[in-house]
């Protein structure tokens, strides 16, 4: 749908943030355009005549950076080829009032100026910068010259290694300090709570290392004596001696006496004076306490909210009176209990993560490497000991203008280096020089969603507070943007977001300045729709008997996931086919709608897991744990088959692997009854079965290649020569060829880094997790899903908010928690496992983390609902046993906000009613029925259809679109799977039998077919595939034929180019099936047609694509003769093509529009 233009307003403003002569700071709506205001200042500034190299753009991504630098080199580009008045109309748009010829030649040199500038246009991560400097001054940075820097999983690798170093030396010296802290954390949580505190906190090192620096005295000492301070931890407490003034309250020789007027009151008064025979009588220290305060605390540690009941305390107020006093002594005491205890637990973690990033760093410095926590860090250091200006100039000869993009995103450390960059900016000759210097930053603080990365929106505000402040008091020039106009959603999408956000239990904690939001959008009068589908819930299960190989760990069908994930996989085959009538909605492309997620768990494997049972196209997970991916797991079960034969269950979940293609019903033929090993079992039933033996032929010939093979050699044969990968993907679908590209990747990293021994990778494989993460920013006309927080930055027409009904995360509370920075102390990492153990200070922190954790929901709340352009769809799952949604869920806020404004419609096959929110008059159902007689502006709904696959230029590609096209799982098929299975085939045995010896043929062909090379279904008769076979060998076998496979003939002749016809250039490019060199010099190009009744005349299409073919070989070969001709594969039989015929169809494609 086309997009309006925006409001007079908006332009200004974009020109007034890409002023070069001024400073600027952007808060930026989501869709309003933050990339393309960023690239606009960016080209003005190369036009104000600012050298490339003294331009940095700072970013957060690679992905970020990619499309930062094509924005800006494209536009650059494209103004060498336009003509002047269209170049005028550009810069024009970009804030040039009235470009002249002299402005026009600098626009048109920029793009080669870019280009040529030593170090270049210098668009970059914040890690890459980091690593770029101190590349270059190792020295000063006290880094080692040359480092490499470790990806994640080398990183875990060695902090595991470093962790289980430390931990066992601590067991190992309990009386050592180390030994000490190890006891102190025992014996304060339990193993779990203290495992994951220091995950945590290793995997966080910043907070640590910034309290660490603001401490008066290094290391952990400085934190501790800071934190004994702000908790009320006094020189000489310790849990000992504060234990041992629990019973110097009230004399023990005087509980007689209380418990004897105890009993003189009610049945709850006898408890306690029970609780004080008990107590008395008790020769334990420890349990004579204990009974002592259970007569003023609860079971949960709470205060009893009175001592003694009415009757009592009216026949001894004496006694009332002190007990009442020692109540509060005691609450006091407990309270002093507890900040120690805490200090003692928190001194005990902080001993031994600083004892383990000790070793870590040791091991990176032993391998002269750096992780990206060291980059960040390294270069703060390294500009607070020496001047920033001085290192950028003796790097690139300085910095003049530095662009901060997606801000909110930054953290501390981050926020320091480009203060560090722009400290002389302002000040000093910097400020007042001849050099013209700026600072830009652009981002939302609504879409601040990496506090676990350490940001926070109101760093954006106090950043932006900062900088305006200093260009004042510089008399420089500050622009302060406010961005609202979205270029994404429509009306209907915005007004409900601003709905949503219009109460204040919803938009607090969106901002610095909480405040509903105001939206506005270039798209005025495009109808848009909001829908609220009613929470899916758990039905009774339905109990039947399961198969003994039925999946355990699949959910049930009554689930509230499977539930909802089927709701939501029926929509999209409605939208996707029919439209949405009801709401007006044309039919749109799977590539065109996104599903969003909290988190990859049930309901993300259920949804995937719908849409491809359905047949849509899907794109797979956005991140897998490559370890944990069943494609890895069979490659692994490999490795661990070729090693050790004798390794049954490696072997066995191998063999039902895509790899070998065997069944269970294949595997109980022969496995139950075996006498030996599997192996040896696979040996004997060979000889009775073709199929098996088969997979044994493979199985001793991979043994063999394993031993003489290094591991990447080894599998990428596997995953190549012997169609491990055509497999994989034809059972997984194409999200299978990430993770087999990386599994190689790291196959290639393991023999480049260690001793190259499968035994070896296969350990290193499974020591550490890890994580990939696939590349779904750009559609490919298949459905996404993926969490918020991975489509932050993307668009799509159609959104599906999917797990809407979950709480906020914050009530599940970090491990380790941060005591703000006071003027007293710097932020304090404090550990406290339960909250019924938090000292009042650290109640407090944990009461702000907590608010901080759903102020962060809400803002992933914000940039889900800001995704969709046209269409978006509220749903959820009530979770099981639940009555009522959690009142903080995204469903409830977007519900409570939209309601009242909504209609009730109904689902298909779903009871209750849903919602609809539609502000916008006027819509295209509407219009539909008004104005029958206008021409609809709406596009038909074949031209909002992706086109399948196999009809993509039928004319340009036969070979991929009949054969060779990668067989995928789900959607884009060509044809029934058969037919097409069978053409492959065929085409691949032409290949490759004529080049074995006739009576071999045969074999080597059973073989292919029985390997599950073909990717034949897996009902295919036997008749069937003998078929396939006896055409294939007819074929080869033909001796009429027989210059076509055994003469100087090429198969699979992949070709590129262009063709000029009619006097307009096409692209062209293909695969031929066979090229042929006949006796007279000719060339004779050959298409394979397996058609099972060939017709009787060849179809025009046939016809074209041979033509197309015969045209761009004779341009690469002018002066060649180039002939044509179909091969039927059934028949068999050659028919040449005539050179007019060709030369027809040619015209005939340039003759259609």
């Amino acid at each position: 749908m086309s997009r309006g233009s925006p409001s007079d307003e908006t332009v200004a403003r974009q020109r007034r943030a890409s002023d070069p002569g001024a400073s600027a700071w952007v808060s930026a709506n989501a869709g309003s355009g933050k990339t393309y205001v960023l690239a606009q200042r960016v080209v003005r500034l190369l036009l104000a005549g600012t050298p490339p190299g003294r331009i940095l753009c700072l970013t957060f991504t690679k992905a970020a950076a990619a499309n930062m630098a094509n924005r800006v080199f494209g536009w650059l580009a494209e103004w060498t080829r336009l003509t002047d008045e269209e170049l005028d109309e550009r810069l024009q748009r970009l804030g040039e009032e009235r470009p002249t010829p002299a402005r026009r030649a600098v626009a048109r040199r920029l793009f080669a100026q870019a280009l040529e500038t030593p170090g270049g246009l210098k668009i970059l991560t914040i890690h890459g910068f980091c690593e770029r400097v101190l590349q270059q001054f190792p020295f000063e940075a006290n880094v080692t010259p040359r480092f490499s820097v470790l990806d994640d999983r080398t990183a875990a690798e060695h902090i595991a290694a470093a962790k289980a170093q430390i931990i066992t030396r601590a067991t190992a010296q309990p009386d050592s300090r180390l030994g000490r802290a190890m006891n102190a954390v025992i014996e304060g949580a339990t193993d779990s709570a203290f495992a994951s505190a220091l995950n945590e906190l290793l995997s966080a090192r910043g907070p640590l290392a910034r309290a660490t620096e603001s401490a008066p005295t290094p290391g952990v000492a400085g934190i501790i004596s800071e934190l004994a301070a702000a908790l009320g931890v006094a020189p000489g407490d310790s849990l000992a001696t504060i234990d041992d003034e629990v019973l110097v309250g009230i004399p023990a020789e005087q509980w007689l006496d209380l418990a004897v007027a105890f009993e003189e009151g009610t049945a709850a008064d006898h408890k306690n004076g029970s609780l004080l025979r008990n107590a008395i009588t008790a020769t334990d220290e420890v349990v004579r306490r204990a009974l002592y305060r259970s007569l003023f605390f609860t079971q949960k540690d709470e205060p009893r909210s009175r001592l003694g009941t009415k009757r009592f305390r009216d026949a001894f107020p004496a006694w009332a009176e002190r007990l009442d006093a020692e109540m509060a002594r005691l609450v006091q005491l407990t309270e002093r209990r507890r900040a120690v205890a805490a200090l003692t637990r928190t001194d005990g973690l902080l001993t031994l993560a600083d004892a383990i990033l000790t070793a870590y760093a040791r091991a990176k410095a032993a391998r002269g490497a750096l992780d990206f926590d060291d980059l960040v860090a390294k270069t703060k250091n390294l500009f607070t000991r020496v001047p920033a200006s001085w290192v950028l100039y003796k790097l690139d000869g300085g910095l003049d203008h530095v662009l901060v993009d997606e801000a909110q995103d930054t953290n501390p450390d981050q926020w320091e280096i480009v203060a560090g960059l722009t400290s002389e900016f302002t000040s000093g000759f910097g400020a007042r020089g001849f050099a013209h210097r700026t600072v830009f930053a652009v981002g939302d603080e609504k879409q601040s969603i990496y506090g676990f990365q350490g940001a926070a929106p109101e760093a954006f505000d106090a950043w932006r507070r900062r900088y305006m402040r200093e260009h004042q008091d510089a008399e420089l020039s500050f622009f302060d943007v406010r961005l609202t106009q979205s270029f994404r959603s429509t009306p209907d999408v915005l007004d409900a977001v601003d709905h949503v956000f219009s109460r204040p239990e919803a938009y607090q904690g969106l901002e610095a300045q909480a405040a509903a939001t105001i939206h506005e959008t270039v798209r005025a009068g495009h109808p848009g729709v909001v829908e609220i589908w009613p929470l899916a819930r758990a039905e009774p299960p339905v109990t039947v008997d399961s198969a003994w190989d039925a999946p355990f760990d699949t959910a049930r069908a009554t689930s509230q996931h499977v539930i909802l994930a089927e709701r939501i996989a029926s929509a999209i085959r409605r939208w996707t086919t029919t439209g949405d009538p009801d709401a007006g909605r044309p039919p749109v492309s799977p590539g065109d709608i996104l599903i969003l997620v909290r988190s990859r768990g049930p309901l993300f494997e259920a949804t995937l897991r719908a849409l491809k049972l359905r047949g849509i196209p899907v794109a797979g997970a956005d991140r897998l744990v490559l370890n944990e991916h069943i494609a890895v797991l069979d490659l692994l079960a490999l490795g661990d088959a070729v090693i050790q034969p004798e390794d049954d269950l490696a072997l066995a979940s191998v063999l039902k692997s895509p790899l070998f293609g065997l069944s269970d019903v294949d595997l109980l033929a022969f496995a139950p009854m075996r006498r030996g090993s599997l192996a040896e079992a696979l040996e004997e039933a060979a000889w009775n079965d073709l199929a098996i033996a088969t997979a044994r032929d493979r199985f001793r010939d991979w043994q063999k290649a394993a031993r003489q093979m290094a591991p990447f050699d080894f599998f990428s044969r596997v995953l190549g020569r012997d169609g491990g990968r055509r497999a994989f993907r034809a059972r997984l679908g194409p999200e299978a060829d990430d993770v087999l590209d990386e599994f190689l990747g790291l196959a290639l990293a393991f023999g480049r880094d260690e001793i190259p021994t499968m035994a070896g990778f296969l350990h290193w494989m499974r020591a550490a997790e890890v994580q990939i993460k696939r590349d779904l920013d750009v559609a490919s006309g298949e459905v996404r899903v993926m969490t918020v927080h991975g489509a932050k930055g993307l668009e799509a027409k159609v959104v599906v908010l999917a797990d809407s009904g979950l709480p906020p995360s914050g009530k599940q509370d970090a491990c380790v928690l941060t005591l703000p920075a006071t003027a007293a102390h710097g932020p304090l990492p404090v550990w406290s496992p339960r909250a019924g153990d938090d000292p009042a200070a650290v109640a407090e922190a944990r009461l702000q983390a907590r608010a901080s954790a759903e102020a962060e929901h809400r803002r992933l709340l914000y940039v889900a609902l800001t995704r969709a352009e046209d269409h978006l769809v509220i749903a959820g799952a009530l979770r099981a046993n639940a009555q009522e949604i959690d009142p903080q869920s995204w469903y409830a806020l977007v519900r409570d906000g939209l309601a009242p404004l909504s209609q009730e419609f109904q689902l298909p096959g779903v009871e209750e009613p849903a919602l609809r929110f539609r502000a916008t008059e006027g819509t295209a159902e509407g219009e539909a029925h008004t104005a029958p007689a206008l021409m609809s502006l709406t596009p038909p709904p074949w031209a909002r259809t992706r086109l399948a696959p196999e009809t993509q230029m039928p004319s340009l590609s036969p070979s991929a679109a009949a054969a060779h096209e990668p067989v995928r799982a789900f959607g884009g098929a060509a044809g029934p799977a058969f037919a097409r299975a069978r053409g492959l085939a065929i085409h691949r045995l032409a290949e490759w039998l004529p080049g074995l010896a006739a009576d071999a043929r045969r074999t080597a062909a059973e073989r292919f077919l029985g390997g599950g090379h073909a990717d034949l279904p897996p009902d295919t008769a036997d008749g069937d595939a003998a078929g396939i076979i006896d055409e294939a060998l007819a074929l080869v076998a033909d001796p009429s034929l027989a210059e076509l496979f055994h003469g100087n003939a090429r198969t699979e002749v992949t070709i590129a180019g262009r063709v000029e016809i009619a006097g307009q250039t096409h692209a062209i490019s293909g695969r031929i099936d066979r090229l042929v060199e006949e006796a007279d010099g000719s060339l004779l190009l050959i298409d394979l047609k397996t058609d099972r009744q060939p017709p009787a005349h060849p179809p025009a299409a046939y016809v074209a694509q041979l033509a197309l073919y015969r045209a761009l070989l004779q341009r690469m070969m002018p002066g060649r003769t180039i002939n044509a001709a179909l091969l039927w594969t059934a028949l068999p039989r050659l028919e040449r093509l005539p050179g007019d015929v060709l030369d027809a169809a040619i015209a005939q494609i340039v003759s259609v529009p």
